[in-house]
């Protein structure tokens, strides 16, 4: 089991890479169909991934234990509070600076951090928690597979207010002026009800049902739903239907089929994984910041070449490698002390 986590810990640090590619090229808005296929079909199981393996761990740890859920809150609140510290004086020089910093702008801001997270990415913490809270209450109540029942009952929703909102034109007024009053309240539906529940609960059930782990070719399956994954977004973007692509019908059971195939994983990995999980830790946490910094000095000075995606995805990535590299050299110093 130990390469199985090995190989669960390098795919951790490749599902960090893809967040950056996520981010960065979709703001550069390179329209090619093969950046497209990979951005918001391969790299968005980054995110559902790191779920599953939430819901993995604290289900072998017992999500049902009370002790064992508000020790792991604890440590997400520690994360969400330094990651807020910093990202939170970015985002108001970045009002400043565009010269959009007023009293409703600051109000508009706190109500994000409310219900979303005090930036971009960092939805990520509060979603999981939310999500983990849900689950111990529900795993305490119901057996797995009403919860299974319940967090399908809400992915649906989630869809209708991304991947799927256009279905809204074929729905009656009160659903589609529902859905309205909910994203001005909540914006989107990617948070920790629609989105974390069933990605939780996936790494939660895989870890219960032991069965799970022993299925054949599961790798089969994951370049299966991958190939039609890329398939359903391609339909949701030539009839218009996605608003965003975070949330689609075959993210689930690639999901899936990921997290089984590195279970199974066959080959033996001789590295130290422990420090991968730090460098995708904090590349997740850091990429932002250094894109914001990248884009701020492009206002400055005008470079053409940092003015490709593709150059400003490696830019981005390799900075926050570096930075990943030295906190954990910083670490590992003051474990010596």
């Amino acid at each position: 089991m130990g390469s199985n986590l090995k190989s669960i810990d390098f795919a951790k640090y490749i599902a960090s890479v893809c967040v950056i590619a996520i981010h960065v090229l979709s703001s550069a808005k390179i329209d090619n169909l093969y950046v497209f296929f990979f951005v918001q079909g391969i790299a968005r199981l980054a995110v559902p991934f790191f779920f599953c393996c939430t819901g993995y761990f604290i289900a072998q740890k017992g999500i049902e234990n009370r002790t064992v859920v508000i020790d792991y809150i604890k440590k997400l609140c520690k994360s969400y509070l330094i990651g807020s510290l910093v990202y939170i004086p970015v985002e108001l020089i970045k009002m400043i600076a565009t010269n959009t910093f007023s009293k409703a702008a600051v109000l508009k801001y706190l109500q994000y951090i409310l219900v979303q997270g005090s930036f971009l990415h960092l939805w990520y913490f509060p979603a999981v928690i939310v999500a983990i809270v849900c689950l111990h209450f529900l795993l305490k109540r119901l057996s797995i597979r009403m919860t299974c029942l319940v967090a399908a009952c809400l992915y649906f929703i989630g869809l209708l207010g991304d991947g799927y909102y256009g279905v809204f034109r074929f729905l009656p007024q009160w659903a589609s002026d529902t859905m309205k009053i909910y994203q001005e309240l909540f914006y989107t539906t990617r948070n920790g009800l629609f989105f974390g529940v069933p990605f939780v609960l996936i790494g939660v059930a895989i870890a219960k049902r032991t069965r799970l782990q022993t299925m054949k070719k599961a790798y089969v399956w994951l370049v299966a739903t991958l190939v039609a994954g890329c398939g359903e977004i391609y339909f949701l973007r030539r009839f218009q239907i996605a608003v965003d692509y975070n949330m689609t019908v075959f993210l689930v059971p690639a999901t899936v089929f990921l997290f089984l195939t590195l279970l199974k994983m066959p080959y033996k990995i001789k590295f130290n994984s422990n420090l991968l999980r730090l460098y995708s830790t904090k590349l997740y946490e850091a990429h932002l910041l250094f894109y914001g910094l990248l884009l701020a000095a492009l206002t400055v000075f005008q470079i053409p070449i940092l003015k490709n995606g593709a150059v400003q995805f490696f830019v981005v990535w390799a900075a926050s490698q570096m930075f990943a590299y030295f906190t954990a050299r910083a670490v590992a110093n003051r474990v010596i002390k």
